[in-house]
């Protein structure tokens, strides 16, 4: 686990938390308690005895070396994402990074969302909410930027609930471990990472960019490449670019959300309201866009009650694999709802045109609805439509065998919220299914088909807004993936703090949000998945700036 924080098992600050505190989700979403596998697995994983093969040749090994590296890379003992550290610290000065590793499983909290970034938009108001109680719309300098002090509360949080750390999230996953005795991990070796010749760090020759971030001057050769590469250790988490963090394993049925519906004072605050721009309210999106500034006091004591019951050895859980079913659920709709989404955009002048469009959404409909979908009903209740029964048993197939009173408090309300979700992507699948049955096959015997250009364009403009009001209630607007395969030397990027590509604006990128230089159609852009190289990043992030700003190149070896 590569770590560049400091030991915290002393307290060398005062920090103002009430006896029970959590540390929440950087924009509201989960909490749930984790378990890290870094270091240490248990010996009984590895307790069975071997099996004597034949000798073999090094020869032998050079075919299936690789494929047995692809294998076990998943099971990698540390933390491997020092990028982050050099990344930070690695391109000036002299930089020592601690490399440290684990030696039995660690418990700890996981802040959703971007919870490790600093800036007032909204990232850090959960922690606030909880840590002293109040999320203030104007929060001091100390409040959002002193993060050693944020540590300590947070630490204190560990000690109260009898574990071991929190994990948090900006460009890459940080780890913070209080009492290094107590969670039993232990530094393996420290790397002296001071490339020589290090120049100046703050010339006066160079531009005097306020916004500037550290470092402040040239670095050393490779401190240009340390911000892209620290960037390119975020995407193998996101996206195409790679699976989840799979060293951390979650626990979804210790889990606090702050969309809980019994939180009556931010209720209203969520999809109700958003006003104007449903996309990119505020430049955040749809849920960037939610704050927690009127959460009361009642809501944050049910928070922290409910933090005490996930901690609790006693909780009970069915067992169910909520994280599977979610996966399983958007794979089986998310893809096929964006190619509905794509197709019902297409031209539609000509008579052939929308028979395209209606052809395409009419084969990618029963695809998804085939496995519930009888043209004649086997049902005994003649009042059962085919409709009715295509609806029902899609919204039900994963859930109507689990009992709501046998499960756990996170459980019940992953349970109505799957139910909720798949019986408006069922309702909205069959409302596509049946227009487009009704201008083709007409198998269900509506008596459709025939119909002039006007009408099917007009067709095709209702079902394509019904379709982007569901996608967007949902989410599935926003995508995570670069629309198309990027190039060996690019990456596909979101926007991640604090190493953005965000052409023309300060270092970061997270200032967009509220530029006025940006206009509505250029702040969604912003926030698009991009294929971007070293020389886009250069110009637009990392060490980037407008020309009288711009970090100038490094000199030569």
């Amino acid at each position: 686990m590569s770590s560049s924080l400091p030991h915290l098992s002393g307290r060398g600050r005062q920090c103002s938390v009430v006896t029970v505190i959590m540390a929440a989700l950087g924009i509201p979403s989960i909490l749930s308690l984790l378990y890290l596998w870094t270091a240490g697995f248990p010996a009984h994983v590895f307790g069975t005895p071997a099996i004597h093969s034949p000798s073999m040749s090094l020869d032998d090994y050079q075919v299936a070396a690789p494929y047995v590296f692809d294998s076990a890379q998943g099971l990698l003992k540390q933390w491997d994402n020092s990028e982050m550290s050099i990344g930070i610290y690695g391109g000036f000065g002299e930089s020592k990074l601690h490399v440290y590793g684990t030696t039995r499983t660690l418990n700890i909290l996981y802040f959703d969302g971007q919870a490790a970034t600093l800036s007032t938009g909204g990232t850090l108001d959960s922690q606030m909410a909880v840590l002293q109680g109040r999320v203030p719309l104007y929060p001091s300098y100390d409040l959002v930027y002193d993060d050693d002090q944020r540590a300590e509360c947070l630490c204190s949080l560990v000690d109260d609930l009898g574990i071991d750390g929190v994990v948090r999230m900006n460009a890459g996953f940080e780890v913070l471990i209080c009492d290094y005795t107590a969670a039993q991990v232990q530094e393996l070796f420290i790397t002296n990472t001071t490339v020589p010749g290090n120049f100046e760090e703050n010339p006066p020759s160079l531009p005097q960019d306020p916004n500037r971030q550290l470092p402040l001057g040239f670095g050393n050769v490779f401190s240009e490449q340390g911000s892209y590469e620290w960037l390119r250790s975020a995407t193998w988490h996101y996206g195409h670019g790679g699976p989840s963090e799979e060293r951390v394993k979650l626990d979804l049925c210790r889990m606090v959300s702050f969309y809980d519906p019994s939180l009556a004072s931010l209720v209203d605050l969520h999809h109700g309201g958003i006003v104007g721009n449903q996309t990119f309210q505020n430049g955040w999106g749809l849920r960037r866009g939610h704050r927690l500034l009127d959460i009361n006091n009642t809501d944050v004591e049910t928070i922290r009650a409910w933090l005490r019951e996930i901690t609790s050895s006693t909780l009970g859980c069915s067992g169910f694999n909520w994280q599977a079913l979610f996966t399983v659920i958007q794979a089986q709709h998310g893809t096929r709802a964006k190619e509905l989404a794509a197709a019902l955009k297409w031209k539609h002048d000509t008579q052939d045109e929308a028979g395209a469009v209606i052809a395409k959404v009419h084969e990618l409909s029963h695809t998804i609805l085939a496995t519930y979908l009888e043209y004649q009903v086997s049902n005994p209740d003649s009042s059962v439509t085919s409709k009715d029964q295509t609806i029902s048993r899609c919204t039900s197939v994963y859930t109507s065998l689990l009992n709501p009173a046998k499960l756990a408090r996170a459980e019940v309300l992953f349970y109505h919220s799957v139910n909720t979700v798949m019986e408006k992507l069922c309702t909205w699948e069959w409302t596509l299914f049946e227009w487009s049955e009704k201008r083709t096959t007409d198998l269900l015997g509506q008596e459709g088909k025939p119909a002039e250009l006007n009408a099917l364009s007009k067709e095709i403009i209702e079902h394509r807004k019904l379709t982007e009001e569901v996608l967007a209630w949902i989410g599935w607007d926003t995508w995570s993936q670069c629309g198309h395969e990027w190039a060996s030397n690019e990456l596909c990027a979101v926007p991640t703090w604090p190493v953005v590509y965000a052409p023309g604006l300060p270092q970061g990128g997270i200032y967009a949000g509220n530029n006025p230089r940006l206009t509505e159609d250029e702040t969604a852009e912003f926030w698009r998945p991009k294929c971007i190289n070293r020389t886009d990043f250069d110009r637009g992030g990392g060490r980037g700036r407008d020309p009288i700003h711009q970090f100038p190149d490094v000199p030569p070896y």
